[in-house]
Formats: structure tokens, sequence, C-alpha cells
């Protein structure tokens, strides 16, 4: 690949990710993953610290939203382990389902409509399991969880079904 072309694709995805930063914080879930190309990679060495609270960043396969900010050289760990600084977005699209997480606190909490993955106890496959219920922090498949889950079939079939 030539340098000016290298070069021309590194300018445009720099304007693709200061464009979503700037309309981050009026986004849902559902639309930031739906342009997660554009999300910028979290980083250990970054300065959160002027940034506006929801602004989004991708890291460990998922796409986490700012809530409070700070310097991440600051703090031990990523947005994964550091849920009081970072919220979790999900989708309501099935077709772009992220793996459960664990809520914290209120922050992660599934909303009605709102889809994730989750291995299914019985086949041991992925399946798309979509919310039916507010505030649900219960994965799909367990105690107290049977009637917050429809579960929407395999992963993989929904995705490129």
């Amino acid at each position: 690949m030539s340098l000016m072309l290298n070069n021309a694709m590194y300018a445009q995805g720099r304007a693709d990710a200061l464009s979503l930063s700037l309309r981050a914080p009026e986004m849902t879930g559902t639309e930031l993953i739906e342009e997660e190309v554009k999300v910028p990679a979290w980083s250990k060495s970054a300065d959160y610290s002027n940034e506006k609270p929801g602004i989004a960043v991708a890291d460990e396969g998922q796409v986490w939203i700012l809530i409070i900010p700070h310097r991440a050289a600051d703090y031990e760990g990523r947005p994964s382990t550091q849920r009081s600084l970072w919220g979790l977005a999900h989708t309501t699209d099935p077709t772009k389902a992220k793996p459960w997480v664990a809520s914290f606190g209120t922050s992660g909490l599934y909303q009605p409509g709102e889809c994730c993955t989750y291995e299914h106890p019985v086949d041991g496959l992925l399946h798309v399991n979509r919310n039916l219920w507010p505030d649900n922090d219960y994965p799909p498949y367990t105690l107290n969880a049977e009637s917050r889950w429809e579960d929407l079939g395999l992963a993989s079939e929904v995705r490129h079904g």
C-alpha cells in the first residue's frame, strides 16, 4: 500500500473517530455499537480528564462510555475493572449483540429490548438473548432470570441469518 494511501486512510479514521466523539454523548448504546468501527480504542496512557462524559472507547470487545473524566494512567486496570469511571453500552440490534457483562450498581443494567450473547447451559453454544425486564442485572439462563430474557437462537445464525 502506498504511503499516500496509508496516510489518507489514517486521516479518514481520525476524522471519523473525532466526529463520533463529538456526537457520542447524545447517542444511544445501539447507535454507538452500530458505528463501533469508528470508536477509538481505550488507552492506558490517554488523558480523559478533559473529555465530556458520554464519549465512547472500545476495549475487550465492548464499547464503554465515560462516566467520570480522569487520566487513565492514574488508575489501575481498564474500563471493565473501573466501572465507577466507565459505563457499558448495550444494543437492541441482535445481530450486533455483545457478551453479557454484569452491571455495576445501576451502571450497565440491561433495559427492555437490549441484547447480549450468553452460553446456553444445555447445548453449550453461544446464543443471542433479548432482555424483557427493566433494570435487569440477571444473566440469561440463571435462577430468577427465566422470564427476563428471550432466547433468539444461536449467535452464528442470528448474526448471519
